[in-house]
């Protein structure tokens, strides 16, 4: 072997060394590329899963706040059902009382309601029909300064009666009676049907 043949050798075998030893560069900086990427992704996806798991449970959150508002909602409803449903029937109660107590009652609402001065009392038909002997006596008895008649003609009034004192009607009826207090009586039936613990 010449000495240019070593020459060339020895280049060849420096320049393989030197190929060698970028490509192990290269293969190490290729695999700390590899691994950081594999980290970033790897944390990327663990962050996506975190967000995901926290988007969830915001939904589940709503969800179940929605869904519990609902069902306040519709016990509400249900509880103004009842409510309503207890005052119509203590309504109702006092219109079927036996005779003698709906007239103690008429005479406690004359006593609430009536002025003093001319006026007249207006019942329906059924009222008239079966009014006590004894309850004008005991209405101007009740209210002294009041100079109320009955009328003996029938009226289209409900259970109750109107009062007129010239051209002012004082609406006596239970269901106006009723209205007029429907949220005292909604506040004493929801106090009776669901008390507070």
């Amino acid at each position: 072997m010449t000495g240019l043949e070593s020459i060339l050798n020895q280049i060849a075998s420096d320049g393989q060394k030197e190929a060698e030893e970028q490509l192990s560069a290269a293969r190490a900086k290729a695999a700390e590329i590899t691994e950081k990427a594999k980290a970033e992704g790897a944390e990327k996806v663990r962050a996506a899963l975190k967000d995901g798991e926290r988007r969830a449970q915001e939904i589940r959150d709503r969800a179940q706040s929605a869904a519990e508002l609902e069902q306040r909602n519709q016990m509400l409803v249900f509880k103004q059902e009842l409510i309503g449903e207890a005052v119509e029937a203590a309504r109702e109660s006092l219109e079927n009382a036996p005779d003698k107590e709906y007239f103690e009652i008429l005479l406690t609402l004359y006593k609430r309601f009536a002025q003093e001065g001319r006026g007249e009392m207006l019942l329906n038909k059924r009222d008239i029909d079966r009014l006590p002997d004894d309850f004008l006596a005991r209405m101007r008895k009740a209210v002294p300064g009041a100079e109320v008649t009955i009328s003996p003609k029938p009226h289209q009034v409900e259970n109750g009666f109107l009062l007129v004192y010239g051209g002012v009607d004082i609406n006596c009826t239970f269901r106006a009676i009723f209205e007029d207090a429907y949220e005292e009586l909604r506040d004493a039936a929801g106090k009776l049907l669901f008390p507070v613990a």
